[in-house]
């Protein structure tokens, strides 16, 4: 995920439309593999003006019916959803022979850019901001999962993305879901190829890995993932390689949080284990379940509920700098298989080179010498391409803060143009901003 920290948007970089219809294209977010993403405003008389993110299709895939269509289904699919922690998509179209969709600017930070920052300040983000996001989350999907058609059709959405990168907390401390590129559902179900894996590693279901027929408790699993890391400041499947992360969240052994974090709660590891079961069966099989659980446990706690602890988490992980700005990200969900390696977004949004710096501030729970990036490229590789395992396979590693996740490995551009090839043979191939 590339983003933005400013808290005034530059100017539009050079080359780029000034005017995109009836939209204001403001800044470049980011660049990937088929689209770009842009702040942009929606003008209007006496001074009105509405902020948006467009992110709009590349010309030169633009005509290509699979890219086209799989975009419009994004947009149909997010279209339906209306819920208050899901990122709101408002428009779709085509202007000048480039497809858009216009979604909702959240003022704020992705949970993977808070969980860097808070290694780096040594600030654990314990059980109480994890609750609000597993409450928050698991609101959304509980909403997601049960959506139906306007003839009362089933949806059948599942996400398949649940990643930090794709959950967003404003400076309010409100949390949403982002990015349905590449959700499984009623309206694409007939599209889905077999043999091809979508999502990222390091938060894939042991189904989802194995390309074994999934449902909505693998969303219910990645949230787990999602949460175990934000609670233990540990990774739990990432390793320092392609390879052995995909053998690890394949394997599906999880070290109870207690184990890595001394002290943790014995009922929020019982959640979080249930979340994390291997069978689905033995899982929460809905998300109603989960959040009760939740919902139950944050009571025995005395909790208010509100985003009031992950405000103050806000405030303190991106205080304003020296003139009272509030530097904030201009949050842009998932991961660019397809732009640059070693690139950057800087306050411009143009790429920057990235400078290897040490860990300044590690998690508690474990060593440094054990970080590993936290960033995980998209999986999109046919099952059958898959690496097998050599047995070098990394401990989990704390999370590692954002100039050290900034250094670390680039993405193994060698298995992606092997994957690009197959697939674009097979007229699937799918590289996406989402």
């Amino acid at each position: 995920m590339n983003r933005v920290d400013t808290a005034t948007p530059s100017p539009a970089a050079p080359g780029v439309d000034i005017l995109f219809g009836k939209y204001r294209m403001v800044q470049r977010l980011a660049t990937g593999g088929m689209a770009h993403l842009f702040l942009a405003t929606i003008d209007g008389p006496d001074g009105f003006s509405k902020a948006c993110v467009i992110k709009r299709i590349l010309p030169e895939y633009a005509n290509l019916e699979p890219f086209a269509r799989m975009f419009a289904d994004e947009a149909k699919v997010a279209a339906l959803l209306t819920h208050p922690n899901i990122v709101q998509v408002f428009d779709f179209g085509k202007i000048d022979g480039q497809y858009y969709l216009a979604m909702e600017w959240i003022q704020g930070q992705s949970l993977d850019r808070i969980m860097r920052h808070a290694a780096a300040a040594n600030i654990p983000l314990g059980p109480r901001v994890t609750v609000d996001v597993g409450l928050a989350m698991s609101d959304a999907l509980t909403y997601a999962h049960a959506k139906t058609l306007s003839d009362g059709t089933p949806l059948k959405l599942v996400h398949r993305d649940i990643t930090p990168g794709n959950v967003l907390v404003s400076r309010d401390g409100i949390v949403k879901l982002a990015d349905f590129g590449i959700v499984k559902s009623s309206v694409n179900l007939e599209r889905t190829v077999a043999g091809v894996v979508k999502g990222k590693y390091a938060y894939m279901s042991p189904e989802q890995i194995t390309n074994r027929e999934l449902d909505h408790r693998s969303d219910l699993y990645s949230l787990g993932i999602v949460l175990y890391e934000a609670s233990t400041g540990r990774r739990l499947f990432k390793r320092d390689s392609m390879e052995a992360t995909i053998m690890a969240a394949s394997a599906g052994d999880v070290p109870p949080p207690s184990h890595v974090a001394p002290g943790f709660p014995p009922d929020l590891e019982r959640i979080l284990l249930k979340c994390l079961a291997k069978d689905p069966a033995q899982r929460y099989q809905t998300a109603r379940e989960l959040h009760d659980d939740l919902e139950r446990y944050r009571t025995a706690q005395h909790w208010t509920s509100g985003g009031r602890e992950l405000a103050s988490l806000m405030a303190t992980l991106f205080p304003p700098d020296a003139s009272g700005r509030v530097s904030t990200a201009l949050a842009v969900p998932g991961s660019m298989p397809g732009s640059s390696p070693g690139a950057s977004a800087d306050a411009s949004g143009m790429g920057s080179t990235r400078t290897p710096t040490g860990i300044s501030g590690p998690s508690p729970f474990a060593p440094p010498e054990h970080a590993v990036d936290l960033r995980e490229p998209s999986a999109l590789v046919p099952t059958g391409m898959m690496p097998r395992s050599t047995g070098t396979g990394s401990t989990t590693g704390v999370i590692p803060p954002p100039e050290q996740a900034a250094a670390d490995g680039a993405f193994p551009w060698g298995l992606a143009a092997a994957a690009g090839v197959a697939l674009v043979g097979s007229a699937v191939f799918w590289l996406f901003i989402a």
